[in-house]
């Protein structure tokens, strides 16, 4: 549009050229009018190609829509099926849960109080083994006492006797010196 305004403003002067830019302008006029039908024509041309393509991709949404149609209805079958029990399974899940958790917590009470029992058993076998300790120990203890006691009760007299008879046996190995029939 500027092209022609600027063509018009410059064939714009003195009668006599007057007439000669009257061709100008119609051969101006022309040259605009082709470019405007080739700018037309190449429209037509670009939506015919677009109108083409429309139909080529409708087409591919078709035959998309034809073979995935039976898949996505299975899977809305599928889907129905299944969300009833899946609900179910997360119900049952929550309760056994729920009853997992109570029964942790009963054990808890529980082995507690099995360690607090343990413990005291233990320490109750603790005092039980000192105290069986201390009744070997006195038992080892008297039982050496008394044989101390038995050894000395014994060794004295067995001594005494020992003395005695070596006293007595000195005295008879004199008397058979002194005698008549030890000299010889």
């Amino acid at each position: 549009m500027t092209v022609s305004i600027a063509a018009l403003a410059m064939f714009q002067g003195t009668d006599a050229a007057a007439a000669h830019d009257v061709h100008m302008m119609m051969y101006a006029v022309w040259i605009i009018a082709i470019a405007l039908g080739v700018a037309a024509g190449a429209m037509v041309l670009i939506a015919g190609y677009a109108a083409k393509l429309l139909l080529t991709v409708n087409g591919m949404a078709k035959e998309v829509k034809e073979n995935t149609a039976p898949l996505l209805q299975k899977t809305h079958m599928l889907v129905s099926e299944i969300a009833p029990k899946i609900s179910s399974f997360t119900t049952n899940a929550e309760h056994v849960s729920s009853t997992v958790r109570a029964k942790v917590d009963e054990l808890s009470v529980t082995v507690t109080q099995l360690n607090a029992t343990a413990q005291n058993l233990n320490a109750r076998a603790q005092v039980h083994v000192a105290h069986a300790d201390d009744i070997v120990k006195d038992a080892l203890d008297a039982a050496e006492d008394i044989s101390y006691t038995v050894q000395q009760q014994i060794k004295a007299p067995l001594r005494q006797v020992i003395g005695v008879v070596a006293g007595v046996r000195a005295g008879v190995e004199k008397l058979i010196q002194l005698s008549p029939f030890g000299r010889g």
